[in-house]
């Protein structure tokens, strides 16, 4: 159900702290659903934990899990084509290729805010540690799962990219053991595979790492790593810039972690391609 169709439902029992809380948050959706806690209890005028009480009265774990609701919610109610047509708007009659580079440079310094070295480190260490290592990525996030497993491999890694179908998704999970690694992709919303997915790893003691653009994904059971930082404004048209370079930075960990290894399979990569190209 959305906000509204939830306030409207608690009708009457609602009390006047909670209808000024649902009132700030509807009066301006597209910010009001990256509010703190505090960010919205000052707006509404209350104190915060009756803001997290509001938001377990709407049926949610917290306020956290509300949050993510109305950041999905709101990714939902707009289409490519008015996303694009928000972007062109944007841009008038400015130049295109500055206005998107600039927009890109700011999401990458604002990554930089909220993921550090220190949060890619234990997801770097499970890759170097794991035998098997598993991509999964819906839609456009297949694109960061092939360049991720490709770099992975090049660093001497064993890597598998999860199929979609049910039938050879099972498979997949299947051959997951101790001490193995999955790395999940979630943007804009979160595939319906990946709590399954997590689950699982959790059962046979395997990594999990997500690689998100939410803000705070609601998921039980909840990953071991989240890597989460936004793509750019909501409502337009957003890159794969950030979570490319997410993925790069892994990369470089997992190969400063064991250096000789990484650099041995590149030679050897190196090697090989000389030997190919050298055939007549």
């Amino acid at each position: 159900m959305s906000l509204h169709e939830r306030v409207a439902g608690l009708g009457a029992r609602l009390t006047a702290a909670e209808r000024r809380l649902a009132a700030a948050l509807g009066a301006d959706p597209r910010r009001s659903a990256f509010f703190t806690t505090n960010e919205l209890a000052q707006r509404a005028r209350v104190d915060p934990a009756t803001a997290v009480r509001f938001a377990r009265k709407l049926g949610f774990d917290g306020y956290r899990a509300l949050r993510v609701s109305l950041q999905q919610e709101l990714l939902g109610a707009s289409t490519s084509a008015e996303r694009m047509r928000s972007r062109i708007r944007r841009i008038g009659t400015g130049s295109v290729l500055r206005t998107f580079v600039e927009a890109e440079i700011g999401s990458l310094k604002r990554m930089l805010e909220h993921v550090h070295d220190a949060d890619i480190r234990p997801a770097a260490r499970a890759l170097a540690h794991a035998s098997e290592i598993f991509l999964f990525a819906a839609g456009h996030a297949g694109a960061l799962a092939s360049l991720l497993e490709s770099r992975l491999s090049r660093a001497g890694l064993h890597t598998r990219i999860m199929k979609h179908v049910a039938h050879d998704l099972a498979v997949d999970l299947m051959l997951a053991r101790k001490g193995d690694a999955f790395i999940l992709f979630a943007l804009n919303s979160v595939p319906a595979p990946v709590p399954r997915i997590v689950a699982h790893a959790r059962s046979v003691r395997a990594s999990s790492i997500l690689i998100t653009d939410l803000t705070l994904p609601a998921l039980r059971p909840a990953p071991d790593i989240v890597l989460s930082a936004s793509r750019g404004p909501e409502g337009e048209p957003r890159s794969l810039s950030v979570p490319m370079a997410l993925c790069q930075a892994l990369v470089l960990h997992v190969s400063q972690l064991d250096e000789a290894r990484a650099l041995r399979n590149l030679e050897r990569l190196d090697k090989l391609r000389e030997d190919l190209e050298a055939v007549p």
